[in-house]
């Protein structure tokens, strides 16, 4: 039972409900606490009212006949059964001596013509307590007007005890209520648990079951859902990133060791030891190339990058490295025409920026027939930085895998498949968008870049 009431303490839906539940039983007891204060004094001031009524009545009819007439008025008043059990009146002449009423003796307490009181008074035998009014009359005669408490006693005792009721109720109507929320919270929870427990084994295809019904846990659901998709995505392509790291570092290491092993045979000349040499150099340092790479793209994923942002002019940057390839496309027979120059300002690295307009311009000069064509155009907030060459192109349906780590549309050709990985990752970095499209012929790169504040 110990164990029970501990769990259930444990948990913080349950002290949360209990809370409120106390709380709401707290501002019901304020509630009531105000309403029979309130009750009562509206109760003792029309006692009050009535006291005072009484007492000028029987006042008047003193003054109009005599003391006789006084006496026989409370009597009549005593004996007419309307309230009397309630009623107090005390009649005594001017040396003390009881005349009328139902009173045993005079109240010993201070009062006088003006105020209403209470005291403890002996009516008809019996004890009780009074609100009483005190008058001294034209002879010297003491004329007391008054009305048990008894009720108010009994209507205080009633309240006191449906209170008490209400707040017994009240309390097992909160403890069951929080129990039951409790439960109600833990069985929606524990579908995300089990989830979350079969998934940290290794279970990374595992999905929350969507509930029978559209409420927050339906959204909290939907979201973890999506989370783990996101998360499930996340691990595959990291799975397969180090896999084919693996593959295009073992080959060529592989490769490596073999020749250099090949060359320490005894029987080997020296030339073929020197070119062994080179060849191992050769591979060193284009997997040196590769890891920076890698390290870049890792780096841009991280965002560590976005530190040296500051604004450049992209145009600019088109220009230099168009410039810079211009000698490369010459050599091949290729034009590179600049078509639309716009000045165009924003917020990024301009080192990591051409970088990948160099990677671009060197894909559409290595598959150009006969001629590239560069464009920078500003486009309200955005900046674009056509591409376009003549070449043979690619299908639409190779465009989605474009970017992917690794990924060569030609197996055969030299790189690591990397080039347009890092450029994607420049300009996701950016904020910006890469796109392909046919030109008919010939691959037409979209690159999309925002712009700042602050471009002219």
């Amino acid at each position: 039972m110990t164990y029970f009431f501990r769990r259930l303490w444990n948990s913080i839906s349950f002290r949360l409900t209990l809370n409120y539940g106390l709380l709401a039983i707290l501002t019901t007891l304020i509630l009531i606490v105000f309403i029979y204060v309130q009750f009562i004094g509206a109760l003792r001031t029309e006692y009050a009212r009535q006291i005072t009524a009484t007492a000028q009545r029987l006042i008047v009819t003193y003054e109009e006949g005599s003391r006789v007439a006084l006496i026989s008025a409370i009597e009549l008043t005593l004996s007419d059964r309307i309230d009397s059990p309630r009623e107090i009146y005390l009649l005594l002449d001017k040396d003390g001596r009881k005349l009328a009423g139902n009173l045993a003796d005079t109240p010993s307490l201070k009062a006088t013509s003006t105020e209403v009181f209470d005291a403890e008074v002996i009516q008809d035998g019996t004890p009780t307590r009074g609100r009483l009014k005190v008058q001294i009359l034209a002879n010297g005669e003491t004329l007391v007007v008054g009305q048990d408490l008894s009720e108010i006693s009994d209507i205080t005792a009633l309240i006191g005890r449906a209170t008490a009721a209400a707040i017994f109720l009240a309390v097992l109507l909160v403890l069951l209520g929080t129990y039951l929320f409790r439960r109600e919270l833990a069985y929606r929870v524990s579908h995300i648990r089990r989830t979350t427990q079969q998934i940290g084994a290794g279970q990374l295809s595992k999905r929350i079951s969507p509930p029978t019904r559209e409420d927050e846990f339906t959204l909290l659901n939907r979201d973890i859902n999506t989370m783990l998709d996101r998360i499930e995505l996340l691990m595959k392509s990291a799975r397969h990133i180090s896999d084919t790291i693996a593959h295009n570092l073992r080959t060529p290491l592989t490769r490596i060791v073999g020749g250099l092993r090949a060359a320490q045979r005894p029987d080997v000349p020296v030339t073929e030891v020197l070119e062994a040499n080179q060849r191992a150099i050769e591979g060193i340092e284009s997997l040196n190339v590769l890891l920076e790479k890698l390290l870049q793209i890792a780096e841009m994923e991280a965002g560590i990058q976005r530190r040296s942002f500051k604004p450049c002019e992209l145009n600019v940057i088109v220009t230099d490295v168009m410039e810079m390839y211009e000698a490369l496309a010459e050599d091949k027979g290729i034009a590179l025409h600049r078509k639309d120059l716009d000045n165009v300002t924003l917020t990024g690295d301009v080192n990591l920026l051409a970088s990948a307009l160099a990677n671009l311009l060197d894909n559409a000069i290595k598959y150009a027939t006969s001629q590239v064509v560069v464009n920078v155009i500003k486009q309200g907030n955005t900046g674009l930085v056509t591409i376009e060459d003549d070449g043979p192109g690619l299908p639409a349906t190779e465009y989605e895998h474009l970017g992917k780590h690794f990924y060569r549309s030609d197996p055969s050709s030299e790189g690591h498949g990397l080039g347009l990985t890092s450029v994607m990752n420049i300009v996701g970095l950016h904020g910006g968008t890469l796109s392909f499209a046919n030109a008919q012929p010939g691959l037409r790169v979209i690159l999309s870049l925002p712009l700042n504040s602050t471009h002219s």
